[in-house]
C-alpha cells in the first residue's frame, strides 16, 4: 500500500509541474466559464418599433404601456422607417397601428423577421401576449385591439453566413501564429536554419519565400472552406470572391508576420506553442469569430478592438456576405497592413538562425 501511495503522490507532483496540462485541464475551462458568462449574462430584450402611435387614444395608451415594460426597448417612427429598421435587423418586431372599426378600437399589424425564427418567435409571442391581455381587460365591451401578423424578409444573416467568414479568418490566424511559429522553431532546433545561413541566400528572401508558400495554402483553405459551406449549407455570397481572396492574402500576411515574431522570441517548440496559443486563444472568443461581440460589456469592448482577428473577421464577413467592396473596408485593411508591417520589421530585427544555448 505504501508504494502505491508514493506513486500516487509522484503522479500528483508531475501533474502540478506540467504547466501545459494545468492550463488545458483547469485554466481553459475556467476561461470558458468567465468569457461566456460575461458575454451572455445579459437579459433578453425585445426591440419593438411602433408606427401610428398617435392614431387614437387607445394606440397612445398601448404605446405608453409598452414603454414602461423593462423587457421592451421601444422606438417610434413612421411605418416605412420602422419596417426598414426591421429589415436591417435593428428591430425584433414592428407594430403598425391603424384606426379600428370604432373610435375606441385600433388595428395592430405586427411584422416580424421570418429569417430569424428563434428570436422573432420569442418577441412575437411576448407582444401578442401583451396585446391579448389588453383585450382580456375589455371583456365587457368590444375587442380593443385587432391583431394580425405578417412576416418580413430581412437583410439579417443566418448564423452559418456569420460563422463561415469568422472560421476562415480563424484558420488564417492559426496558420500564421501557430503553424508558422512552431515550424520555424523546429527548424532552428534541428539546425536546418543554421545550414541555410551558410548559403548565400539572404534572410529577407528566405522570409518572403516562406510567406509566399503560406499565402498559396491560405488561398486553398479559403476555396475549400467556402466551397464546402456553399455545398452543404448554401452559404450566402453577396460579394465579389476576388475581393475576398485579396483580403485572405492581406490577412495571411499580417498573421504570418506575427508568427515570425513569436518564433524569434521562443527558445523551443514548447515555448512557441505556448506563446502562439496565448495570443490566439483570447482572439477566438473576443474577436467575433463564433458570435457578435458588440453586445459584450463596455469594459470588454476596448479589449476586443485591440485584437487583429476582429478586423480580419469583420472584413471577411462584409466582403463575403454583405456585398462590401475593398474601399469600403479601408480601415480593416489598414489595421492588417500596419500589423504586417510592424511584424515583418520586428522579424527582421529579432530573427535568430540558431537555437539559444542559454
Amino acid at each position: 500500500m505504501k508504494p502505491l501511495l508514493h506513486m500516487i503522490l509522484a503522479n500528483y507532483r508531475m501533474t502540478v509541474r506540467n504547466r501545459m496540462a494545468l492550463f488545458w485541464n483547469l485554466a481553459f475551462p475556467m476561461i470558458f466559464i468567465v468569457l461566456f458568462g460575461f458575454l451572455f449574462s445579459t437579459d433578453f430584450e425585445v426591440d419593438i418599433g411602433i408606427a401610428g402611435a398617435d392614431t387614437n387614444a387607445t394606440s397612445e395608451e398601448i404605446a405608453g404601456q409598452l414603454e414602461t415594460i423593462s423587457a421592451f426597448d421601444v422606438a417610434t417612427g413612421t411605418a416605412d422607417g420602422e419596417l426598414q429598421a426591421l429589415e436591417d435587423g435593428n428591430r425584433s418586431v414592428v407594430i403598425v397601428f391603424e384606426p379600428g372599426e370604432q373610435p375606441e378600437q385600433v388595428a395592430a399589424q405586427v411584422y416580424y423577421d421570418e429569417s430569424n425564427p428563434q428570436q422573432s418567435q420569442i418577441a412575437l409571442s411576448a407582444v401578442q401576449q401583451f396585446l391579448d391581455q389588453i383585450n382580456l381587460d375589455a371583456l365587457d365591451g368590444p375587442r380593443t385591439v385587432t391583431v394580425t401578423t405578417a412576416p418580413v424578409s430581412t437583410n439579417d444573416l443566418r448564423y452559418i453566413d456569420f460563422l463561415v467568414p469568422g472560421i476562415l479568418a480563424m484558420s488564417i490566424m492559426n496558420s500564421g501564429l501557430i503553424g508558422l511559429a512552431s515550424a520555424f522553431v523546429t527548424y532552428r532546433e534541428k539546425g536546418i536554419l543554421r545550414r541555410i545561413k551558410a548559403t548565400p541566400f539572404p534572410l529577407s528572401q528566405f522570409i518572403v519565400a516562406r510567406i509566399a508558400s503560406q499565402l498559396t495554402i491560405a488561398l486553398a483553405q479559403a476555396v475549400v472552406l467556402i466551397g464546402l459551406a456553399k455545398l452543404l449549407f448554401d452559404l450566402r455570397i453577396d460579394g465579389n470572391l476576388i475581393n475576398v481572396f485579396i483580403m485572405v492574402i492581406i490577412g495571411s500576411t499580417a498573421f504570418l508576420s506575427l508568427g515570425f515574431v513569436i518564433s524569434s522570441f521562443a527558445k523551443n517548440q514548447e515555448a512557441a506553442d505556448a506563446l502562439a496559443n496565448a495570443f490566439a486563444f483570447p482572439m477566438l472568443f473576443l474577436a467575433g469569430v463564433f458570435f457578435p461581440v458588440d453586445s459584450a460589456p463596455a469594459w470588454l469592448q476596448p479589449i476586443t478592438r485591440a485584437m487583429p482577428l476582429r478586423y480580419l473577421a469583420d472584413a471577411m464577413r462584409d466582403l463575403m456576405v454583405r456585398g462590401a467592396t475593398l474601399p469600403d473596408e479601408w480601415f480593416n485593411i489598414l489595421i492588417m497592413v500596419v500589423t504586417a508591417t510592424v511584424g515583418l520589421l520586428l522579424s527582421l530585427r529579432l530573427f535568430k538562425w540558431e537555437a539559444s544555448t542559454a
